[in-house]
């Protein structure tokens, strides 16, 4: 897969989905360093939702410079969630991976996460829905290193990957995945309900497929102020800084991963086990549940966060 170059009007095995939004100081070392993988065979599909910097320019200019490489898809206003899902929707390969607009690729990246979706592809074939992440490493908005494990930066349990656990707390991230054609097919369309595109493929893929994960970091993901979702160190200082946002703004967030996954349990109730139909049927009441009601409910279905503190916010906040 790795010898030869992709054609934008041909068949492509692997498409690079790419959002950006205002993207302009960062996109150039992103868009180089998915240039500069050291397996090439790959069509990268760019979306925008609506810049009013000089990203769509920067684009066309790669676009040009890369014509058998990159399709840009057009300028539409649209959130992030949005746009990826429309990516998605557009995609036609065997196999997927997701793209921020301001990281930075490690060289080898493709090359090794594909590596290992084809082990889990020999062992349980091409038809079973299949997610592989990786680690990445942390660094500032001039990449200056924070942390070598964006796991271990956010004490992230990589093994938490139970439906129950990932209802409230996502692990695998949308930078790092590749995705196989049953899981997008199964996954699709994503709905308006899902909080990000890779919260809801990794529900599909705990529900009714298999992950793979490799230690390694493939991505520098750069922590600035505009993130849409940054990446919250855990620490004590950092889960008072949480707290500071207010009840309010704490319970709605909490409550978004509900929504999500009523509408995961709506669409998939006929494919799941009996013990997971029951935990999103009663989910459907969470919102009009009382004070213990709620944590009588989080705690029968062992639906927990990684690290004591964020429980503990939990139990406090929702």
């Amino acid at each position: 897969m790795c010898e030869k170059r992709p054609s934008v009007s041909g068949d492509v095995q692997l498409q690079i989905l790419l959002a950006t939004y205002n993207s302009s100081r960062y996109l150039r070392e992103q868009l180089d360093s998915i240039l500069a993988q050291d397996c090439r065979d790959f069509e990268l599909l760019i979306r925008d939702g609506g810049s009013d910097d000089d990203t769509v320019g920067i684009i066309g200019e790669y676009q040009r410079k890369y014509p058998e490489t990159i399709r840009f898809l057009g300028q539409f206003s649209a959130k992030a969630p949005e746009n990826f899902a429309a990516l998605l929707a557009a995609s036609t390969a065997p196999l997927i991976m997701f793209s921020d607009h301001d990281d930075v690729w490690k060289p080898e990246k493709v090359r090794v996460t594909l590596k290992k979706y084809r082990e889990l592809e020999a062992e349980y074939g091409s038809g079973t829905p299949i997610m592989v992440f990786t680690d990445s490493e942390v660094v500032d908005s001039e990449l200056n290193l924070i942390s070598h494990s964006m796991f271990r930066y956010q004490n992230l349990d990589v093994h938490a990957l139970t439906l129950n656990r990932l209802i409230v707390q996502n692990v695998p991230s949308g930078n790092t995945m590749l995705v196989n054609r049953a899981l997008v097919e199964l996954a699709s369309p994503v709905p308006s309900a899902a909080v990000m595109h890779d919260h809801w493929l990794t529900l599909v893929a705990a529900a009714m497929g298999k992950f793979g994960y490799l230690a390694e970091p493939t991505v520098s993901y750069r922590q600035h102020s505009d993130n849409f979702y940054g990446a919250a160190n855990y620490s004590i200082p950092a889960f008072l800084h949480k707290l500071s946002f207010g009840r309010e703004k704490i319970r709605r967030r909490f409550q978004q991963n509900i929504d999500q996954a009523v509408e995961f349990g709506r669409r998939y109730a006929e494919s799941l086990d009996k013990k997971n139909r029951e935990m999103l049927e009663d989910l459907k009441s969470f919102q009009t549940l009382g004070f213990w009601g709620r944590r009588k409910l989080i705690w029968k279905h062992g639906m927990w966060k990684s690290g004591v503190l964020r429980n503990i916010g939990t139990f406090l906040f929702i």
